[in-house]
């Protein structure tokens, strides 16, 4: 029975996951662990210039009076000082002890970075690794399904166009297993993880920064809808172009005999003209999805600082 929603088909293919639960449990774990160092990352540097490299009074410095940041600021101190979460009271540290907290900051961000990028690889690996188990058990049973059917069904439909089904499509569910589906789930995390800060920090700032958050959603939810329409046509003219290809060489003695190999050429061509422009149309809605949310971002930013 074929699939008729998408949560049906998400449904039928995590049945192919269930042998491979213990990789996809790790890769969950590695994946929440290089999240939250992303995240952490930022706040111990930003923890380390208030220690041990500035460590100065906001309300005495600076243009900008203290008073008018009350209402926006990230805590209720005005002070690095009272920021600093690495040293007791900071102002009273001898320059030795600040160069030493500030060697011990280093190697700990940098030990961070170092487990992100080693977590990051085993996530594509471990990911990697159980999709292509995937990816032959559905080989293995798509090719068993097809001595299964009946004769009438292979006179219905071209071969070309099964074996685009059969290589192509398999193919794209493996570039998403592979890539996109960690990409996706990394990028959730990390989204929900940054905002939970922001609003701890400053409920007011990260409410003003998210004013353009359900744009960013319409922009992309609209881009995704009609690029998925797009690649659905491509696929179907690649078939077609695979039906082409195998008609004209499985019966290039008849072509031959009867000198239509110009006719034959012509009708590729076309043919081969309209999977090229159903791919350029794809990527063009995929191309526009990064400056499209980019502009907003810089547009949030804009917002925040003239604020």
């Amino acid at each position: 029975m074929k699939p008729t929603s998408v949560r049906q088909t998400l449904r039928r293919m995590g049945g192919y996951f269930k042998p491979f639960w213990l990789p996809l449990l790790v890769v969950g774990i590695l994946l929440i662990a290089s999240t939250w160092t992303q995240v952490k990352v930022p706040e111990l540097i930003g923890a380390t210039v208030d220690c041990y490299l500035a460590p100065v009074n906001l309300a005495t410095t600076g243009d900008t009076p203290a008073e008018a940041l009350s209402s926006l600021a990230p805590s209720a101190s005005q002070t690095r000082e009272s920021r600093c979460t690495l040293e007791s009271d900071p102002s009273k540290l001898t320059p030795s002890q600040r160069l030493a907290g500030l060697g011990r900051m280093v190697l700990l961000i940098l030990g961070l970075y170092v487990f992100t990028s080693v977590a990051t690889g085993f996530q594509f690996y471990l990911m990697t690794w159980s999709g292509q188990h995937v990816l032959r058990n559905l080989r293995v049973q798509l090719f068993g399904h097809m001595h299964d059917l009946s004769m009438s069904y292979y006179t219905e439909h071209e071969a070309g166009d099964l074996m685009s089904r059969i290589t192509n499509d398999t193919e794209a569910i493996g570039q998403a297993i592979n890539f996109a589906l960690l990409q996706v789930v990394s990028g959730i995390l990390l989204l929900l993880w940054i905002a939970y800060n922001m609003l701890k920090l400053s409920v007011p700032y990260a409410l003003l920064s998210m004013v353009v958050v359900p744009i960013m959603l319409l922009v992309t939810v609209w881009l995704s809808g009609q690029a998925r329409k797009a690649f659905r046509a491509a696929r179907e003219d690649l078939g077609n172009v695979n039906a082409e290809l195998q008609e004209s060489i499985s019966s290039v003695r008849e072509v031959q005999a009867f000198s239509r190999e110009d006719e034959n050429i012509q009708n590729f061509m076309v043919t081969n003209a309209a999977n090229r422009d159903a791919n350029v149309k794809a990527v063009s809605y995929t191309a526009a999805l990064a400056p499209a949310l980019e502009a907003l971002g810089y547009a949030a930013l804009a917002l925040v600082a003239g604020i």
